[in-house]
């Protein structure tokens, strides 16, 4: 499933940026018939499109919208039902919350007779597009071929209008006064040096390709454009795959933040309530027993190891009968000179001839359930020592 993710993603990439596939070779529809492409090489034909036009757009939305789903409902009107139009979207500047540029439409059955004639083997543009850069991607350009001239006005490379005349309609030259009167009505201005005019039987390959190479490198949003069916089908899927990231990325980002929000809700919880959680074992402990612990763990553990067998309780009668029946075992030299009792923990202090007898006695006690500590061992002045042992319930640790 990643792998063809990725491959999806390549793929949709390579449609994106030009640069994917190699050197570009800039062509005329006549000169690019019968041309082999080189291997690498990504062959663009400059075509007088006579049914192109290009309508400028602004949106106040980035990259998070569906940008053709946007256009095609703008250009409902233009565009039709029918699909006898192909819209390709030309967007010159896209930031975070704004989007421009311009929608191209063209017949798309011209589109498929020039697709038929080159053997869907390249990129099909308009040929003004190409030659921007000979005016600095701010003027007009006016490509002549077969019988009529296609005027581009464009300002930083961002297409403002796109006409194709016949010859029978008027010269290049009055074309070039046309598009400069509209400019002028539009808000705009043309200046006479930044008017070219190209004829397709006069300009040459070297020259072509230059001004191309020049206008693709100023413009990635025209090196990316391709009114060829393939290359517009490429777009779509293209607008498609960055819709679905950035509606998975918004998925994402809603959930990462609804569990920040709880994660934070616990940990305010944790920090005003930690003083009940400290004291809670002790009131859990004192509802069900009826008596008071400072460690009700403890206590409990040792109830239950009373109830089951496993030790003698600490009550103050079970000490007595079990250091009685160990000390009955114990020689009569022995002596206890103190016991002193507690619930946690007993403590005997006596005195004995000699560690053996301190050890029976330790071991008698372990018998009887205890659990024994030695404590303090002292030498006696004319023999014999003071010993102490400390008594814990049975089966806890030394």
């Amino acid at each position: 499933m990643f792998k063809k993710f990725v491959n999806s993603l390549n793929s949709i990439l390579r449609a994106e940026n030009p640069a994917f596939h190699g050197k570009v070779k800039f062509c005329t529809a006549a000169r690019l018939s019968g041309q082999p492409a080189a291997q690498g090489e990504r062959r663009v034909c400059c075509a007088p499109l006579r049914t192109a036009a290009a309508y400028p757009f602004s949106f106040p939305f980035g990259r998070k919208v569906n940008l053709r789903g946007a256009l095609e409902l703008k250009f409902r009107s233009i565009a039709g039902e029918g699909g006898a139009l192909m819209m390709i979207p030309q967007a010159t500047e896209r930031g975070a919350s704004s989007t421009r540029g311009a929608a191209w439409f063209a017949s798309r059955e011209e589109i498929e007779d020039y697709e038929k004639a080159l053997g869907g083997r390249a990129a099909l543009i308009p040929a003004p597009l190409a030659l921007l850069s000979e005016v600095g991607g701010c003027g007009l350009v006016i490509w002549r071929e077969a019988g009529c001239s296609c005027a581009l006005w464009a300002e930083d490379y961002e297409p403002k209008l796109y006409r194709c005349f016949s010859d029978e309609e008027c010269r290049p030259d009055e074309a070039a006064r046309w598009m400069r009167g509209y400019a002028q009505s539009a808000g705009g201005e043309i200046a006479p040096e930044n008017v070219r005019i190209f004829d397709a039987a006069e300009i040459s390959p070297e020259e072509l390709q230059r001004a191309g190479e020049a206008t693709f490198a100023a413009s990635p949003s025209s090196a990316a454009l391709d009114f060829s069916n393939s290359g517009a089908s490429a777009a779509e899927r293209r607008e498609g795959f960055f819709a679905s990231v950035f509606f998975a990325l918004r998925a994402a980002t809603a959930a990462g933040l609804f569990c920040l929000v709880l994660s934070l809700a616990l940990l305010a919880q944790n920090v005003f309530m930690k003083d009940s959680f400290a004291s809670a074992p002790s009131e859990i402990y004192s509802l069900a027993l009826g008596e008071e612990s400072r460690a009700p763990l403890t206590s409990v553990t040792r109830r239950l190891r009373a109830v089951s067998g496993g030790g003698v309780q600490l009550s103050f009668d079970g000490v007595l009968s079990g250091v009685a029946a160990a000390w009955k075992q114990m020689p009569e030299t022995m002596r206890l000179d103190a016991l002193r009792y507690g619930i946690e923990r007993t403590e005997l202090e006596g005195r004995a001839q000699n560690t053996g007898d301190v050890q029976a006695l330790r071991d008698a006690l372990s018998k009887n359930g205890f659990t024994v500590r030695l404590g303090d061992v002292q030498q006696i002045p004319g023999g014999g020592m003071r010993f102490s042992l400390h008594l814990s319930e049975g089966g806890r640790g030394r």
